[in-house]
Order: structure tokens, then sequence, then C-alpha cells
């Protein structure tokens, strides 16, 4: 009989045992879940910032440096493309250069060539040569895109300047063509006889062998005035033709002569330092 209590006596303490030993392990798991997310999430936010700063990085400005042409300079073919870029810039020492009219359509392409060592991380002088027919659009971009032979599109990189095709001086007036008879003087303006169509002058000589003028000038019927705005640094250039009284006395102009000494165009310009 005692057997019998003794042996049930041990089988309960055995149950409250197991059953005390997997209540505490039960107690310990949240701790534990709380933990796990707590370094998730410092984990994600770690990676968000590393990728932000990557874009912020993510320019050409210590890549690759052009100094011909500037932005919104008038080009006209052929153009010379210089500058210099990082030798990881280049494949072979050339990268791709393309001219783009406004619709996007390209009109001209031709790699640009390493003027010196381009296995090297500083940088290197380059040189390209467009030539090309004027576009039907005034303006257009200049792309010049880091040659990536990889194929991948991480590696991917550009420069875009945008660009003028013609000075609207040529458009309007045209240059002046000595095949013709043609001539350019500058001089300073004195008088206006409107009523006549005759302007007074004093020529500046720039040149020993330039042509000598009468201080009395004769504008042909169809002669064009002209001003020019030029914005520097940008080398922005505006044109619009005026009236020739609106030009000041004393102001420098140009004028293009006829064969027949008869002026075919005054040319005023301002210039705008910003």
């Amino acid at each position: 009989m005692k057997m019998k209590v003794i042996i049930s006596t041990i089988i309960v303490l055995t149950i409250i045992f197991l059953f005390a030993l997997n209540s505490c392990a039960i107690s310990i798991q949240p701790e534990t879940t709380s933990t796990e997310t707590s370094a998730k999430e410092t984990i994600s936010k770690e990676t968000e910032a590393t990728a932000s700063e990557t874009i912020t990085k993510d320019n050409t400005s210590d890549q690759i440096k052009v100094t011909n042409p500037k932005p919104n300079q008038a080009v006209e073919s052929p153009l010379t493309v210089e500058g210099e870029a990082r030798g990881t810039w280049f494949f072979e020492a050339t990268f791709p250069v393309n001219l783009l009219d406004a619709n996007g359509d390209v009109i001209a392409s031709n790699p640009a060539k390493a003027q010196g060592e381009w296995m090297t991380q500083d940088f290197v002088p380059f040189k390209a040569q467009l030539i090309f027919e004027k576009p039907a659009t005034d303006t257009g971009i200049l792309v010049m895109k880091k040659d990536n032979p990889s194929g991948l599109p991480k590696n991917d990189a550009s420069i875009e300047i945008p660009v003028l095709f013609e000075s609207k001086t040529e458009t309007i007036i045209g240059d002046t063509d000595p095949s013709k008879g043609e001539y350019f003087v500058n001089a300073i303006l004195k008088s206006i006889d409107v009523k006549n169509n005759i302007i007074t002058v004093e020529q500046l000589i720039n040149e020993p062998n330039q042509k000598e003028i009468s201080p009395e000038v004769k504008l042909s019927k169809d002669c064009k005035i002209i001003k020019i705005i030029l914005e520097r640094p940008e080398e922005k250039e505006t044109v619009t033709e005026i009236t020739l009284d609106s030009i000041k006395l004393g102001s420098e102009i140009g004028i293009i002569f006829k064969s027949d000494n008869t002026a075919r165009a005054i040319i005023y310009q301002e210039i705008i330092e910003k």
C-alpha cells in the first residue's frame, strides 16, 4: 500500500515540474520577437539612407568638363568640341558625341578622341569635330555619352549642352560678301537724317589697310537696322530689327556697304554683363 502512494506522488510531482518548465519558455518568446523587429527596422533605415546618398552623388560634374561650345552658344559646321574627361569616361580612347536638333533627331555624330593617355583616373583632354547641315530648328542639344562597353544601365552617364545653330543676324542680313564688292566698317554714329535716309559717322580704323569711307553715309532702300543684345557670361544673343532713330548718337555701330558704297545694313550691339 505504501509503495503505491509513493509512486503516485512521484508521478504528480513530475507533471507539475514539466508544466512549470513549459510556462517559462512561452513567457520568453515575445521579447525575442520585439528585438528582431527593432533590428530589421534599423537595417531598413540604414539601407534607405545609403540609397539616398548614392542618388545625390550621381552626377557628371566631376567626370567631364566641356570648354567648347558653351551653353546656348551659336554653332556652325564644322563644330569643334573640346574639353577634358576622366579616363573612365573613355573606352579605347574614345566616347560617343551626338548633335541633335530640337526635335531630337541626330544631325551629326562622331566620337571624341583622347588627346593623351586615357588609361588613368585623372582628367584627359579630348577633341571631336562635327560636320552638319543647318537643321530647320534654331536650337539643339550636344550630347556626350560615357562609353559603356558593358551595356549595363548602372554604368551609363551623359552630359547635354544646349546650342544655337545660327546667329539670327546672319539670317536677317547675311554675312559681308567681298565677292560682291561688299565691305564692313566700324564707326561712331554722329547724326541721323531720317528724311533723306543719310547718317553721319566717324570711322574707326581697326586695320591698317581698311577702306576709308566718307563721313556721310547713304542708306540703301532695303537697308536693315539690327540691334544685337549679348548677355554675358552665357554668350546668349538676342537679335531684333529696330528703327534708325532708336540708336543713340555717339554709339558704336557696324556698317555693311554694298559695292556702290551705300549701306545695306547697320548693326548696333549692346552687351549686358550679368
